[in-house]
C-alpha cells in the first residue's frame, strides 16, 4: 500500500468499530518524505508524502469502513528537564542549542534525545536532569539557513 497524504488525526476521528492498526514511525523520521514501514499486523506500507509535511503522532494513513491506519511514534530514551523560571529555560534552551540537538517542548518541560555527555553536562550546570521513556513529539522546528555575505555599495 503506497500512502500519498495524511487523511486526518486520531484525535479528530472516532474509530467507530473499525479494526485499528499502526505504523511505529520514530522521532527522527517525522520529517522524511519517503518512508517504507510494516504495521503492527504485519502489512507493508509505503509512505511517499507529496506534500512536505511532518508526520504527527495520531496521523490516519489509510481509512475505510472497517479499518484505520495510523502513525504512532513510540517512546524512547529522553533527557526530561523542568525550568524553574524563565532565566532557567532561556539558559537550557542555550545550552541546548549549543549542542544542535532536537528541542521537544510540553507545558512544563523541555525534552531531548537521550545522551549521556548532554546528559552529565545538564547535571553539572544544575538542571536536574531526568532520564525517561517519553514520546519526542511537539518538537522545535529547526530552520536551517546559511550565512551569506553580502558586498554593501
Amino acid at each position: 500500500m503506497i500512502v500519498e497524504k495524511i487523511i486526518g488525526n486520531l484525535k479528530d476521528i472516532e474509530v467507530k468499530g473499525r479494526s485499528f492498526d499502526t505504523v511505529d514511525v520514530e522521532w527522527y523520521e517525522v520529517n522524511k518524505k519517503i518512508l517504507k514501514k510494516d504495521t503492527t499486523s504485519g502489512k507493508e506500507i509505503g509512505i511517499r508524502l507529496s506534500e512536505h509535511k511532518k508526520i504527527n503522532d495520531g496521523d490516519i494513513l489509510y481509512m475505510d469502513d472497517s479499518e484505520i491506519i495510523a502513525v504512532n511514534i513510540p517512546e524512547s530514551e529522553a533527557i526530561l528537564i523542568e525550568p524553574k523560571n524563565m532565566v532557567d529555560m532561556g539558559t537550557m534552551c542555550y545550552e541546548i542549542g549549543n549542542q544542535h540537538v532536537p528541542l521537544f517542548l510540553t507545558e512544563s518541560s523541555i525534552m531531548i534525545p537521550y545522551e549521556k555527555p548532554l546528559m552529565e553536562l545538564l547535571e553539572k550546570k544544575g538542571f536536574n536532569p531526568k532520564k525517561e521513556m517519553r514520546k519526542l513529539v511537539n518538537g522545535v522546528e529547526c530552520h536551517k539557513h546559511s550565512h551569506h555575505h553580502h558586498e554593501h555599495e
